[in-house]
């Protein structure tokens, strides 16, 4: 019995302290689980944190892009400082040839010189035109004049020039106001020794009379085609420039002359589709004119400068048509069509004739120039045909 209720004892104490621990944790459990709930963030500190968050990621991806953007400044600024050196090198080197290639054109100062400033801008428009005289006799020896004229031609453009070097772009204001498909292109170089002028012509939009008429008619199927090349070579070109009237590129300091030698070649075809009186005929109805010649001849050119501002230029080239080919197209009466050699003089002529004026004053010019072209073949007892081609022109430009 002792025994049993020592141990009851000790169990009964051993469950005592069991419980005394178990209670003590107990009590200390609510602080522990309110300091656990203190700790945790409130709804808006959380949106606080998120935004904080937010605002890191934006200022992080602001620097990255901000570093690619520099990077990408920086590639572009080297590819630019490379082509502008590239371009600069370019340009030096083109200043050195172009340079070389005006040391090597031999010219007397004292009469012509290239101008001071490397660039030369002008302004321009141009006025051109085509007229056709066909003088013809009839079976019974009745003459008559059949004049054809296209409608003058506009356009304008501009020019530049570095160190002789040219550029011109033109446009016609008839395209634009009208639907006529009159065209007229050309391409010429001027040179104080030798130059050339190359021309294409397309007039589909003709007017005509009759030397019986005084009016003037829109002819709807008349059309004429042509094409030139022709050529000079100048004897004084040391002291004479051509260039200085037509294009500006050099400048005339004094007054000076030369003989000239020239070739021209044209060729064409001129359809007559419209007759203007219906009495016209010759010999049969003529319905076509084919054109081709090959002319050579001498001129003279002079440049006259008065004063300080003012050149005046005047040229007169005289050629003969060593070659010609000219054939007509006609239609008798009872509808055969007949192609024949159109008769002709032993001499027949091509005529050029050139004037200009320009005044200048500083870096600045103004001018007014004109080239008119005539030839005439055939022969007046039977049947002539002569062409007049013109071409004026206005212009304003500087040089810097």
């Amino acid at each position: 019995m002792g025994g049993s209720e020592r141990h009851m004892r000790t169990g009964r104490r051993g469950l005592l302290r069991m419980l005394l621990c178990v209670g003590l944790a107990l009590c200390a459990t609510p602080p522990l689980m309110a300091q656990e709930q203190a700790k945790k963030p409130t709804r808006k500190e959380m949106m606080a944190q998120r935004r904080e968050r937010m605002k890191e990621v934006r200022r992080l991806l602001v620097e990255r892009k901000n570093k690619v953007v520099a990077a990408r400044k920086e590639q572009l600024q080297e590819k630019r400082d490379e082509l502008l050196t590239e371009a600069e090198a370019a340009r030096m080197k083109a200043d050195s040839i172009l340079s070389l290639r005006n040391q090597r054109i031999t010219t007397d100062t004292l009469w012509v010189a290239r101008p001071q400033q490397t660039w030369t801008f002008r302004a321009k428009t141009d006025m051109l035109g085509d007229l056709l005289h066909i003088r013809a006799r009839d079976l019974d020896g009745n003459q008559t004049n059949y004049f054809l004229a296209n409608d003058p031609k506009m356009t304008l453009g501009v020019m530049a020039n570095y160190r002789g070097v040219s550029l011109s772009l033109s446009f016609s204001p008839n395209k634009l106001l009208s639907d006529l498909s009159d065209m007229a292109s050309t391409i010429n170089y001027y040179s104080n020794t030798v130059g050339f002028d190359v021309n294409f012509e397309k007039i589909d939009a003709f007017r005509g009379r009759t030397s019986l008429q005084s009016r003037r008619r829109k002819l709807e199927n008349t059309n004429l085609r042509s094409f030139s090349a022709s050529g000079y070579y100048v004897f004084n070109g040391k002291k004479f420039s051509y260039p200085a009237v037509f294009n500006s590129t050099w400048v005339q300091k004094r007054s000076a002359g030369s003989f000239l030698v020239q070739a021209n070649f044209s060729t064409g075809r001129l359809k007559i589709g419209d007759p203007i009186d219906e009495g016209y005929q010759y010999k049969a109805q003529l319905n076509r004119i084919d054109i081709n010649s090959f002319s050579i001849g001498a001129g003279y050119g002079y440049n006259l400068v008065a004063g300080r501002h003012w050149l005046f230029h005047a040229t007169a080239q005289p050629s003969m048509m060593v070659w010609k080919n000219y054939r007509l197209h006609t239609m008798t009466q009872t509808g055969t069509e007949q192609r024949e050699k159109m008769p002709s003089n032993h001499l027949n002529v091509f005529i050029v004739g050139r004037l200009g004026a320009i005044y200048s004053w500083n870096r600045y010019f103004i001018g007014l120039t004109s080239v008119v072209q005539t030839s005439k073949t055939g022969r007046d007892s039977d049947i002539s045909l002569t062409d007049t081609k013109w071409k004026g022109r206005a212009f304003f430009g500087w040089r810097m």
